[in-house]
């Protein structure tokens, strides 16, 4: 009897043990997908956190006042209560960028949208503002300037006949790896990293004052001094710009701030404010007859991040929102 019941104990023991293996190798199995459910529900959460956002700015650019023409106190712009860790459910987005050559500091990050049109197209723009433009921006002397507006030109025609100081298929087809030369419009701002003599330090110069949006019209209420100057606005003058929009204070986007209303009258509206030339007003003239001025913007791009309150994992949402078509003309998430 007690040999039956010793032989019963040590049959549990085993049972028990054997059990508790199996109980250990279901939690291993189980354990990583519960955490990869997990990750995948946070990671879910956040992106359609960083979508709202983008919703937000879509009905922000919608809710305009001011539709004949855009400026930079727009509710889409540098607009803190719209876009800054907006709360929804549990977790926040914000919608914000970095201006142009500043410092990548949390500080120096404004909350809202960037027009297209504050920027030189690349697509649109001649010679002379390519020039001027990567001679100023890109840091380059008047030579490499001349050269890269050949070699961009040369990657947007349609023909293989290289211009001075250009580059066409001849010169891509010899690098390794060796790629053709587009012939078209660029469609991604990147896309000049293929370009003759473009390195990624002039890039990163120059990539937040081009774009490959928009008719080639540059907003006047928007764009920067430097990129004015770009247009073929001598110094003074786009100074006289910049102390207009900038009103009483000094101080850009802020609720004094001045605005052009449209493209014909700029010239009699600045000489109300500042004295202008006879020689000031042809060269405005100029660039209205161009087409190288608007005061309106359609193109804007927006960077939203969604974020749950108890994680720090961000997803973001890079765009580029069409008001005319209602359209968004890019969308990269990660």
């Amino acid at each position: 009897m007690n040999h039956k019941r010793g032989s019963i104990l040590i049959m549990v023991i085993w049972s028990l043990f054997f059990l508790s293996m199996l109980g250990l190798a279901i939690k291993a199995y189980i354990r990583p997908n519960l955490d990869l459910a997990s990750r995948l529900t946070r990671r879910a959460k956040t992106h359609y956190l960083a979508k709202a956002g983008v919703e937000k700015a879509m009905a922000e650019i919608e809710n305009d006042n001011t539709e004949s023409y855009d400026t930079l106190i727009d509710e889409w712009s540098n607009n803190e209560a719209a876009f800054k860790d907006v709360k929804l459910g549990d977790g926040f987005f914000s919608v914000k960028y970095l201006p142009a050559s500043a410092p990548a500091e949390e500080g120096n990050f404004k909350y809202g949208l960037v027009d297209e049109e504050r920027k030189i197209n690349l697509n649109k723009s001649g010679r002379q503002v390519l020039e001027k433009f990567f001679e100023m921006a890109g840091g380059m002397t008047k030579q490499d300037a001349e050269d890269m507006a050949s070699s961009i030109m040369d990657w947007r025609d349609e023909d293989d006949k290289a211009q001075r100081g250009g580059a066409e298929k001849g010169y891509y087809s010899t690098l390794r790896p060796a790629y053709n030369c587009k012939n078209g419009d660029f469609e991604v701002l990147e896309e000049l990293l293929l370009i003759k003599g473009v390195t990624e330090e002039i890039f990163n110069k120059v990539k937040d004052r081009l774009t490959v949006y928009g008719d080639g019209g540059v907003n006047v209420n928007t764009a920067d001094e430097l990129v004015l100057q770009s247009l073929g606005l001598d110094k003074e003058l786009a100074g006289k710009i910049m102390e207009f929009r900038n009103g009483e204070d000094g101080k850009q986007a802020t609720l004094d701030d001045n605005a052009f209303e449209d493209t014909e009258t700029i010239p009699a509206t600045l000489n109300t404010y500042v004295k202008l030339s006879n020689s000031e007003v042809a060269e405005l003239n100029k660039l209205f007859a161009s087409g190288l001025l608007t005061v309106r913007s359609d193109n804007f791009t927006g960077k939203s991040f969604g974020q749950l309150a108890d994680t720090r994992g961000i997803a973001l949402v890079t765009f580029v929102f069409n008001r005319k078509s209602k359209i968004i003309k890019y969308w990269r998430q990660i």
